[in-house]
């Protein structure tokens, strides 16, 4: 039997002994379906309903799963139901926008750091780091200054008369310690301005709003 292609059932490719045993049900009957008449032919389709007709109008007839033996069983393909065209544009567009957005997550941090090398490459910007500089020296040297000004004047002042070297001796101590200190805290601050900048990341929600 020749059915559409699109016909959701089983079919049953007939092979010679299924379509001899066809022709002996149909011999000597009148008002045969068309659909079994086609049967009676090699390599032609046949359903379920066809092999239980072919079941119930011959005598000495096999079990099913005997009588289909060395057929070929064509199994039913579902029927693909068209999608909407307003749903898959939508899907389309909100596709393009998850891309879109994963694309400004992954180049946030380069923009981030491409905006701070045009800054770092600017007059303002180095004239600005300049003049850091420059106070920073000052300020060490007169932190030096006063501390040295302390322990040679400011020691005398508060315990009278003092022979000049062991003066001269306090000022150095006491600069020289001021020094280091000022030393420590100026390396520290270059180190932490040479370190890249990192863009703070975004808090991730827990939940959905």
């Amino acid at each position: 039997m020749t059915v559409a292609s699109d016909s959701f059932q089983l079919m049953i490719k007939l092979n010679r002994e299924m379509a001899e045993a066809f022709k002996e049900a149909m011999e000597g009957k009148e008002d045969i379906p068309e659909s079994i008449k086609m049967c009676s032919k090699e390599g032609n389709l046949a359903t379920v309903d066809d092999i239980t007709w072919l079941h119930s109008n011959k005598k000495s007839t096999p079990a099913f799963h005997e009588l289909i033996s060395g057929c070929e069983l064509q199994l039913p393909k579902p029927i693909e139901t068209p999608r909407n065209p307003e749903l898959e544009a939508r899907i389309q567009r909100l596709k393009a926008e998850q891309e879109e957005r994963e694309y400004r997550r992954m180049i946030k941090n380069v923009e981030s750091t491409k905006r701070a090398r045009i800054q770092e490459d600017s007059i303002g910007f180095q004239l600005r780091q300049i003049n850091r500089q420059l106070l920073a020296i000052l300020q060490f040297v007169f932190s030096v200054a006063a501390g040295f000004m302390f322990g040679f004047f400011g020691v005398q002042f508060m315990t009278g008369e003092l022979d000049f070297g062991f003066r001269l001796l306090l000022g150095v101590i006491c600069s020289l310690i001021i020094a280091l200190a000022e030393i420590y805290f100026l390396a520290k601050k270059l180190a932490e301005e040479d370190e890249p900048y990192v863009p703070p990341q975004p808090v991730r929600k827990l939940h959905q709003d």
